[in-house]
């Protein structure tokens, strides 16, 4: 009767489809905890933990203490955690501590961003192998034996100072 678009399934039952309205956190509102959706969140007020869901918005006077994980995530507020997203934008208001993992990021003139940023692929599935030093160096270079230290010799006192007798 209230839902906008609904199937019936099989055994009759109402499946509701799934909605391209955000779930709202509001300006006033304080949430301690995890979130998690299928569908869009858009943050307005404070939320310490983590967040799941299909697409995130942190707005201008949003604060988010947690880790981020979304196909797209796009902030103006204050963000302290880890982003994990296919396409992250950084608009001029955000201000970001974070670790960022993503396929692509944008950011404008005047965001703050401080932490790591690192390009990652959902589709790979190769996992790198440590590589040493003597594989980065090209065969046909001779390689240089460690140099020893070598101790300078003493140096003596040269007048003008107390002398020992």
């Amino acid at each position: 009767m209230f839902s906008r678009a609904s199937s019936k399934g099989a055994e009759g039952t109402t499946a509701v489809q799934k909605s391209s309205v955000p779930s709202i956190i509001s300006a006033d509102l304080r949430i301690t905890g995890n979130l998690e959706s299928d569908g869009d969140i858009q943050i307005d007020g404070t939320v310490d933990g983590d967040i799941r869901s299909g697409r995130i918005t942190v707005s201008e006077t949003a604060v988010v203490k947690g880790a981020l994980e979304a196909e797209t995530v796009r902030i103006a507020g204050k963000v302290t955690g880890q982003i994990k997203a296919r396409q992250v934008t950084l608009l001029k208001s955000a201000k970001v501590v974070a670790d960022v993992m993503q396929e692509s990021i944008a950011v404008e003139p005047g965001a703050s961003f401080e932490g790591n940023c690192r390009h990652y692929s959902r589709d790979a599935t190769v996992t790198p192998t440590p590589r040493k030093v003597e594989a980065l160096v090209a065969p046909t270079m001779p390689r240089k034996p460690p140099v020893e230290a070598v101790k300078p010799p003493p140096v003596a006192a040269v007048g003008g100072g107390p002398q020992a007798n």
